[in-house]
């Protein structure tokens, strides 16, 4: 007797709470967004702030109680036109957030009515989320996020969810939210050049430096924005070694260079011995097009020969603005550690480019795709299994690369572009923002 009375009861309680969470979401409904979470047992709190906002228009509250593995989001869906372009902005302030980089995010996706993905022939895969890439954030706490998004030719609507997730005792206010019509995004067309070469005959550093002119005026004949050396070209061939050939930076040979650069309007990265007081360190350096000294990389992963002959290691990852987008540099062993382009492109660099000695192609091929950059090397020799002097894509293709000595390799890419993963993941660059898990090595 108690089994049947139970069951029924059991369905009415269940019943009556699900009514009850409907009821809720339908009390916190505003302007169209609506609480969403993937279960209701890691739902977190909702809450509607009217005069909240970094406009004072009306906030949007997600907050985290002490368990840890809460998830949840407000959701919005709109309706679009395919082939539209459109661009979504929206704020938030968070607090007591440990990880916003991971857990606050914009999650954007475009589907049919029934809020299915639809297949784009056009990338040959079903379209997958975007997430707006989210800006420093402001003097009163706000930060920003969005992006340029064009639908799918078969997309009828788009959904917009504002996450905060795995953060206990957290909270996040969304706010300032916009989703309009837009033009498509400015291309940011870049051409850039890997030189196989290597210098002979020299006696000293600028002998070396003087050898690189023509290889220069070739990549300027093709239009070449940014121009990539191999490793230590200033002591390359000449009898130096790493104490007799090193200079301090700026120094004579980043001058010369620097010359170059100015009298061809571009960008020049190669690497050479650094001395600073009683140290010395192999380092990267770019030049400007006005034959300023844009910045230069302290190799981190030292060869063995390297820290054999007291050779220092750097200890940062810097990126450096150019005219055409934000650049890093790695030389040569870097490449098999992945923690160093990782640093690089934390930082914001959309392309790296290294002068290198040698190491398996596949290093650079992993690095790319793993990083979502683009890669120029530069090195000296044409073997198949060793590393190749090229332009590497977000897709780890080899995209053009040196099959002679003394050869300038150009390559144009559009930095604007969004990459549509192949293996139907979508917009892979956008996900490694908030999906990469933040990861302290041991001392």
């Amino acid at each position: 007797m108690k089994k049947k009375t139970f069951l029924p009861f059991t369905i009415l309680l269940i019943l009556f709470a699900s009514t009850l969470s409907f009821a809720k979401d339908a009390e916190l409904e505003w302007q169209g967004w609506s609480p969403f979470s993937p279960r209701d047992e890691i739902r977190p709190g909702f809450t509607l702030r009217k005069g909240g906002g970094p406009d004072g228009k009306g906030g949007l509250l997600v907050r985290h109680d002490a368990r840890d593995g809460l998830d949840g989001a407000w959701s919005k869906t709109f309706d679009v036109e395919g082939d539209v372009h459109y661009r979504l902005t929206v704020f938030a302030k968070t607090r007591k957030v440990v990880s916003p980089r991971a857990n606050r995010y914009v999650e954007l996706f475009f589907h049919d009515a029934k809020g299915k993905y639809v297949h784009d022939a056009r990338i040959g895969v079903l379209t997958r989320p975007f997430y707006p890439w989210d800006e420093p954030e402001d003097s009163r706490g706000w930060t920003k996020f969005s992006g340029i998004f064009q639908a799918p030719a078969p997309a009828t609507h788009a959904t917009v969810r504002l996450h905060l997730r795995w953060e206990p005792k957290g909270g996040v206010e969304w706010g300032g939210m916009a989703f309009v019509k837009s033009p498509p995004r400015e291309p940011r067309k870049v051409r850039l050049a890997a030189v196989n070469f290597k210098p002979k005959g020299g006696k000293t550093c600028l002998d070396n430096c003087r050898q690189l002119v023509p290889f220069v005026e070739k990549a300027a004949s093709q239009r070449a924005d940014l121009v990539v050396f191999g490793e230590c070209i200033t002591t390359m061939n000449n009898g130096l070694d790493h104490v007799a050939g090193a200079e301090p930076i700026p120094g004579p040979s980043t001058k010369y260079l620097g010359t170059l650069s100015d009298k061809h309007d571009l960008y020049l990265v190669t690497s050479l011995f650094e001395k600073d007081g009683h140290k010395v360190y192999n380092t990267a350096v770019m030049l400007g097009p006005a034959g300023e000294l844009v910045g230069a990389y302290r190799k981190l992963c030292l060869a063995r020969g390297e820290y054999r002959k007291g050779i220092v290691r750097g200890s940062e990852f810097p990126v450096f603005d150019t005219r055409f987008g934000r650049v890093g540099m790695m030389i040569c062993f870097d490449v098999h550690m992945p923690e160093v382009a990782r640093g690089i492109a934390a930082n914001g660099a959309e392309v790296i480019a290294m002068p290198i000695m040698g190491g398996h192609p596949a290093l650079a091929k992993a690095r790319a795709i793993e990083n979502q950059i683009y890669l120029v090397t530069s090195t000296y020799s044409l073997n198949d299994d060793w590393m190749q002097t090229g332009v590497w894509d977000l897709a780890g293709e080899l995209r053009v690369r040196a099959t002679t000595q003394d050869e300038v390799v150009v390559e144009e890419v559009d930095l604007s572009k969004q990459h549509f993963w192949r293996a139907n993941m979508g917009d892979f660059r956008s996900r490694l923002r908030h999906e990469r898990p933040a990861v302290d090595l041991p001392k």
